[in-house]
This record gives structure tokens, sequence and C-alpha cells, in this order.
């Protein structure tokens, strides 16, 4: 069934979209329903009245909470976290003997075939850390087979656009595989979504950098969340020209905090593009001062006018 519903406007409760598309991509409902009790509850958190009312085991919400954390919707407070340190998971593989792989390669025929294809995409044999390696992301990370290797064939195109013939190293694929575990992709759809929003990320910071004068160095990490964070909220070059300009006129230099609340301020009306700026938000003009017009005085007659419009034809010459 499809169409368009009518919701109820009592209570509104707001996901962000990259919120949206995190939770859709980690295809878990129990993290996507305790996502909106934590956000009906202003960011607090109790299992046991999140248990009665979304209508969950405590088993269950600790793993939807844990995916929720993953996903980097939800961060612990100062004194949880200092409570879970002992418990955060070190981004480090555990040590597998070659027994391990061994048995794995004899008895599992989804890692057999995995380490095919990847090895295909690398060109190459791995060696026995390699398939430790990728073991631990199949195994550990437990990312499925279709994602490891749509995330494997990233990297390789990764390296590429950086040299030619240049290839991904083991440690490379490894890093990119814990930033995706903690992305929640976990499906062929979340994978392709990320490597397009990537993509996008990417054609912005080429566009946008010699616009903002940022040439002959690499973007710094603040630098590209700021123009990412302008990319997911649909703007295009010309409406971020138009902020730079705007900001530098008013500050004299590239401030980003100032850039980002003008972009903002744009977002929450829905102006995205220039056109729709100069619509909708087109800065004063100013106009130059002239002589002020004299009006005729109160009361003025008829004569009185006649004889004002004589005066004026003599004095343009006018018959």
């Amino acid at each position: 069934m499809s169409g368009q519903f009518v919701l109820p406007t009592q209570e509104r409760i707001t996901i962000e979209g990259e919120a949206a598309r995190r939770l859709m991509g980690s295809g878990s409902g129990d993290a996507a329903l305790l996502y909106i009790y934590i956000l009906s509850r202003g960011g607090r958190y109790d299992g046991e009245d999140a248990a009665a009312v979304t209508h969950r085991s405590v088993d269950q919400l600790d793993a939807a909470l844990d995916v929720l954390c993953r996903l980097g919707l939800v961060t612990l407070s100062k004194g949880e976290k200092k409570a879970e340190e002992k418990l955060e998971r070190p981004e480090e593989l555990p040590r597998y003997t070659p027994q391990d792989i061994d048995r794995e390669l004899q008895n599992g025929q989804e890692f057999k075939f995995l380490v095919g294809e990847v090895q295909k995409s690398l060109g190459s044999q791995l060696s026995s850390e390699g398939l430790m390696t990728l073991f631990g992301i199949y195994d550990y990370l437990r990312l499925p087979p279709e994602v490891i290797l749509t995330l494997v064939n990233y990297c390789v195109a990764e390296q590429s656009s950086r040299g030619q013939g240049r290839r991904p190293s083991m440690r490379y694929i490894e890093k990119t595989a814990y930033a995706w575990e903690r992305e929640g992709i976990f499906s062929l759809e979340a994978a392709e979504d990320l490597i397009k929003r990537q993509t996008a990320y990417k054609a912005s910071e080429r566009e946008l950098a010699p616009i903002l004068g940022l040439t002959g160095r690499a973007l710094s990490t603040t630098e590209r969340k700021y123009i990412n964070a302008w990319t997911d909220m649909g703007f295009d070059t010309g409406a971020i020209a138009e902020a730079y300009d705007r900001t530098v006129t008013k500050t004299g230099r590239l401030t980003w905090r100032y850039m980002d609340t003008i972009l903002r301020s744009w977002h929450s009306k829905g102006l995205h593009t220039l056109q729709e700026i100069e619509k909708g938000d087109a800065p004063p003009k100013f106009q130059k001062p002239g002589r002020p017009t004299r009006a005729p005085a109160a009361g003025a007659t008829a004569g009185e006018l006649e004889q004002m419009r004589e005066t004026l034809r003599k004095i343009k010459g006018e018959k």
C-alpha cells in the first residue's frame, strides 16, 4: 500500500536526514524505535521505562542502544563515559592463528569465496597476515561479505585516484572497515549510499576550495566537516559562494562559524540555491541619498499650484 498520509500535529519529533539515513542503513528496527523514544524523552534513557513503552526486552534495547552508539546517534554523558571507559572496544582486531584461518577456509564456503574475490580486486594473493585481517573484518566486525567486497573495491578506487598503480594496504582496508562499522554500514544499500555521499563530498571540496581561497594544501578535518554538512543540507555551489561573499564582506575574512550560521539560516527557510536566496533573502539595497522632494504646502489652492507649475516651466525653459 502506498499513498499520502495525514500525520497528527499535536506533538512533533524531528529526525535529521543524516540520522534517518544511518538508521535505515543499519536495518535495525529496534534501534529506530529506541531512537524515537530517546528523542521523546529529551535525550534521557531509562531501561525499564523504555522496555515498557517500546514493548521490547531489556536485552533487545541494550543491543539497540549499542547500534545507536556505533552509528554516532547517541553519546554517553561525561559521567557515564568514565564508567564505560573500561568496556570500550579498542580498534584492534583479535589475534587469530593460522589454524583458525585454515579451519574457516575448509569449513566455511562463504569466507573462502570472499577471499577469492578480494584477491581478484587487489590483484594479488593475500599474505597470512592479510588473511587474518580479512577474517577479523568478517568475524569480529561482522560486516557482511557483500559489504566487505564493496569496501575493498572502494579502497582500491580511492588509492588508484591518488596515483597510478597504487593498491590499498590491508591496514588501510581495516581502518576503513572500522569507520564503516561505526557508521552502521551493514547492508549493500547503505554501502552504496555512503559511497555516493563520499563522492558528492569530494566533488564539493574540489569546487569550493578555490572559491573559498583554500588552494595549495589539503583541507583540514574541520573544514571538511563544514563543507560536508553544507553538502548534506543540499546547497549548490552558488549558494555557498554567496554565503562566503557575505561573510567576507561582514567580517573581512573567512570565518567558518559565521558562514555556517548564514547557511543554516537559509536551510531553515528552505533556501538552497542562489536563485532561491536572491528571491527569499536578498541583502538590503542601499540607495544613494538624493535631494528630498518638497511637498506642496497643506491647503494650497488650485491657483497657487498652477503658479508653481508655471515657475517650474520658466526655470526649465519651457514655453
